[in-house]
């Protein structure tokens, strides 16, 4: 029985190979070229040829021709894990796609996966990514600002050279790589801002149960200070993740009933100043015109209402970039402790108001 037109078209290309010698990347005789030799149809080339990159034995490129393709050369897939606080919400989309853009230029698989900044989640993620094996790890660490229970798993990852980036923040008592935003500077810039024009009065509103916000304060209180206004006499409200959904409205709110209501407040976020400004605006007040609001992170959120937000810039795209450089950095070439940092800038809107000088 006569072998399938196709399948002598297949043997031809093998045979060619092995007989020429050639090496990976080479190009192959062309579909037209084939086709008058056997005087076959240029449709069962293209059969054969398709069998063929099927096999792995051959690629092809649009107006280029048909390579040689040698499986010994074969990039070997390598594994990244990228574990956050938050998957599919305010900035992280747009974190974890810088972070996607870099890996899958070096031919690497990207898992995913989120804690709600719960440790008891980060523990289990960061025990999956040690039994699978992975290349290298991503991390934002779970309330950052409080010491970790999983330590034990953080020191495992060191112990197996599996290396790891810490993400937005970092657990002091690892040392680590990171690529974080300069909050402290953030939390600075925030404040001199609103002293610049005129508001001395100024409150101010931060999770502590993150590193973030433990640095953002610091700056504030620091810029307060320099100007001259004690900031222990500042109005300053705190909250932990678990009160997100609450605090910072009825904080606000009650920030409103004091005689002595303030001019201005820091937020520690866009998601915060959102809630902050709506308790503002059902008071019967205006921002800026009755109090004037700055935020960080400069999100979708700062232009979403009709309040568009003065903000501090979270870099978004670009450290999830600088993050997944710097673990390559650590696979491939053995840096020990790649550090991103990045100086913040504030993004003036229209919700700042300057205050006549008396």
């Amino acid at each position: 029985m006569a072998r399938a037109k196709y399948k002598q078209i297949v043997d031809f290309y093998k045979k060619y190979i092995t007989e020429n010698k050639l090496s990976d990347g080479e190009l192959l005789p062309s579909e037209s070229k084939v086709a008058n030799k056997f005087d076959f149809s240029r449709d069962t080339v293209r059969r054969a040829l398709d069998q063929l990159e099927k096999d792995d034995v051959v690629y092809r490129q649009r107006g280029r021709g048909t390579f040689y393709k040698d499986s010994k050369n074969k990039v070997k897939e390598k594994k990244i894990a990228v574990i956050t606080t938050y998957l599919s919400n305010y900035i992280f989309p747009n974190i974890i796609s810088g972070i996607e853009e870099v890996v899958s230029s070096k031919y690497y698989t990207m898992t995913l996966a989120n804690t709600d900044n719960d440790p008891n989640k980060e523990r289990k993620h960061l025990r999956k990514v040690i039994d699978n094996g992975v290349d290298g790890l991503i991390i934002e660490p779970t309330k950052s600002a409080i010491d970790t229970h999983n330590m034990d798993l953080y020191r495992e990852l060191k112990e197996k050279n599996i290396p790891f980036v810490m993400l937005n923040a970092y657990y002091r008592e690892l040392n680590p790589s990171y690529a974080i935003v300069n909050d402290y500077k953030g939390g600075y810039k925030a404040t001199q801002y609103l002293l610049q024009l005129g508001h001395k009065n100024i409150a101010g509103i931060f999770k502590e149960d993150d590193l973030q916000g433990v640095f953002r304060l610091k700056g504030f209180k620091k810029a307060l200070n320099d100007y001259g206004i004690d900031s222990e006499s500042a109005d300053v409200g705190t909250y932990i993740t678990s009160q997100i959904s609450s605090y910072p409205y009825h904080w606000m709110d009650k920030m409103l009933s004091h005689q002595d209501q303030p001019t201005a407040v820091v937020c520690y976020n866009d998601e915060i100043a959102v809630d902050v400004v709506k308790a503002i605006i059902d008071k019967g007040l205006k921002v800026p015109e009755d109090i004037s609001v700055v935020s960080f992170d400069d999100s979708i959120l700062a232009t979403a209402t009709n309040v568009r937000l003065t903000s501090v810039r979270h870099p978004k795209e670009d450290l999830g970039r600088h993050a997944a450089r710097l673990l390559f950095n650590m696979i491939e070439i053995g840096v020990e402790k790649p550090r991103f940092l990045y100086d913040p800038e504030l993004v003036v809107r229209d919700s700042c108001k300057e205050l006549r000088r008396r």
